[in-house]
């Protein structure tokens, strides 16, 4: 645990600023041309062209991103915490880690094969491969929400650590 209240202090609030806005992981999404078709690109393995990432400002702060380090400062966070009841907390993270790598593949996977029905399949096909990725998108949420749920429970431990009479005797004897 940091030794005196400021390091603690500065690490919950570095914690608070984390957010999940709802970008429904646009940047896996097939840009699509005037005529509502597939852009193609050759520099891209699915043959399609993504609509690209989002700025690195804004991943930093974005817990819910599949291409964000955000998730490490609450593991920081918890392993800068002594107590080994927040190891259920680490595997909630590690989980939550997990769930959003590999819905992000997934919902490229989806927008690749959208983008194959739109340029030659017919459009129930388009219709189901968007009703795919709608369920990505509404699954994505999910993930935000457990993301925002495990900082405030980091939050919560944060806030409790401020609070203990160790590191208020830490704080005095120093």
């Amino acid at each position: 645990m940091p030794s005196d209240r400021g390091s603690l202090v500065a690490l919950r609030a570095r914690v608070a600023a984390l957010r999940a806005p709802s970008c429904a992981m646009a940047h896996e999404s097939i840009a699509l041309g005037p005529d509502a078709r597939p852009v193609r690109s050759s520099l891209s393995p699915s043959g399609y062209a993504r609509v690209g990432i989002c700025p690195a400002s804004t991943r930093a702060n974005h817990v819910g991103c599949s291409h964000t380090t955000a998730r490490y400062l609450l593991r920081d966070a918890l392993d800068t915490l002594p107590d080994d009841a927040d190891a259920a907390l680490k595997d909630d993270l590690r989980a939550l880690e997990n769930a959003i790598s590999l819905l992000d593949h997934r919902r490229y996977d989806a927008e690749t094969r959208h983008a194959q029905a739109l340029d030659g399949g017919t459009p129930a096909e388009a219709a189901a491969a968007r009703r795919v990725i709608d369920d990505l998108v509404a699954e994505h949420r999910a993930c935000a929400v457990r993301a925002l749920a495990l900082r405030d429970a980091v939050l919560a431990r944060l806030d409790a650590a401020l609070t203990s009479s160790d590191l208020v005797a830490d704080v005095t004897s120093s």
